[in-house]
């Protein structure tokens, strides 16, 4: 018979700790796994053959019917009554009532009434104003508009006429006989003097071997 400490190595629990632990576990967790595993099957059971066919059965002969006898009972008969009762006869309160008298007096009061405003009092209005108001403001806001223009035209040619074109033609006679005839005179000198020079310089430079 072995020894129970055959087992027993230096890099690992003694048997006689691992011993005592593994039966205190095989007392006290096996049960407690053995339940667990007993609940469990016993929850799937019930639920394949107990609560689901409870629940088919809930549905076909409570949840179906209720929902027909609600739909045929209650839906049908106070949507019936809402509108034979209500809807209808208050639609035609409305029409008889509301909109039909309101039609009348629009036709036979109030748009008469209005086109009578329009035609003796806001017509005369608008024309009185238009005539005594309105149109000669119009009118003398033209007159303004086209004597401004006028007396403008006639200030802009009197400026142009007596001080920018006086000005303008000083400042050419100016420039014609000052700087114009300076440079003129630069320009004769250049081409009638300068040049000649320069090339009877360079010439003569070529002649000797200079250039």
């Amino acid at each position: 018979m072995p020894s129970p400490y055959a087992d027993e190595r230096p890099d690992t629990v003694p048997a006689w700790i691992l011993w005592p632990v593994r039966a205190l576990a095989f007392v006290v967790v096996l049960p407690f796994r053995l339940l667990w595993e007993a609940g469990r099957l016993t929850g799937r059971f019930l639920g394949r053959y107990v609560i689901a066919p409870l629940a088919w059965l809930w549905h076909h002969a409570v949840v179906i019917p209720a929902g027909w006898l609600w739909r045929h009972l209650v839906v049908i008969p106070a949507a019936w009554l809402w509108r034979y009762l209500v809807a209808v006869p208050a639609a035609w309160l409305w029409r008889y009532l509301v909109a039909v008298p309101c039609a009348w007096l629009w036709r036979v009061a109030i748009r008469p009434m209005l086109l009578a405003l329009v035609e003796w009092v806001l017509a005369p209005i608008g024309i009185v104003l238009w005539t005594w108001l309105l149109r000669p403001a119009w009118l003398a806001l033209a007159w303004l508009a086209r004597t401004g223009w006028d007396a403008t035209t006639w200030v802009g040619t009197r400026i142009y006429r007596y001080l920018l074109r006086p000005i303008g033609i000083a400042v050419a006679w100016t420039w014609r006989y000052t700087f114009g005839a300076l440079f003129r005179g630069l320009a004769y000198l250049a081409r009638e003097i300068w040049r000649p020079v320069a090339q009877a310089v360079r010439s003569m430079l070529e002649a000797v071997g200079l250039r």
